[in-house]
């Protein structure tokens, strides 16, 4: 038998994070997290100054944000098999990039469009409307 502790075979993780620590915990910087997360996520004093989130509700966010945005990559060509296990998945990247393209074309950016869907969705799967302030 082992004289390690459990602790010391899985570490137990803070329930709650500060927002200096949230955005290295989500593995982003400091300004795309509140422009991404913050604003569709609680937050609460801790003590006097400090500001804090919850894990498990960061971690519904990045769930619920990996499913929305997650690329579909294309089928092995070894086997002709879908990495996915997945049949009929949708190539990646078949399109140029309109940025590396020469010619100049108008149109709408989807862009604001994708960012207010999604956190539309995110609201729903929350089950609540994100406040006005």
């Amino acid at each position: 038998m082992s004289n390690r502790s459990a602790a010391q075979i899985a570490p137990i993780l803070p329930r709650f994070i500060r927002a200096g620590e949230a955005y290295g915990y989500l593995g982003m910087c400091r300004d795309e997290f509140n422009k991404t997360v913050r604003p569709n996520v609680r937050e609460f004093p801790i003590g006097k100054q400090g500001i804090g989130f919850d894990r498990i509700e960061l971690d519904q966010w990045a769930d619920a944000y990996v499913e929305s945005m997650a690329i579909e990559k294309a089928a092995n060509q070894d086997n002709n098999q879908p990495r996915s296990g997945r049949q009929g998945v949708n190539k990646w990247r078949e399109k140029r990039s309109p940025v590396s393209t020469r010619e100049t074309e108008s149109g709408t950016s989807t862009r604001s469009s994708e960012v207010s869907d999604f956190r539309k969705a995110l609201e729903q799967a929350k089950g609540r409307k994100r406040s006005s302030t």
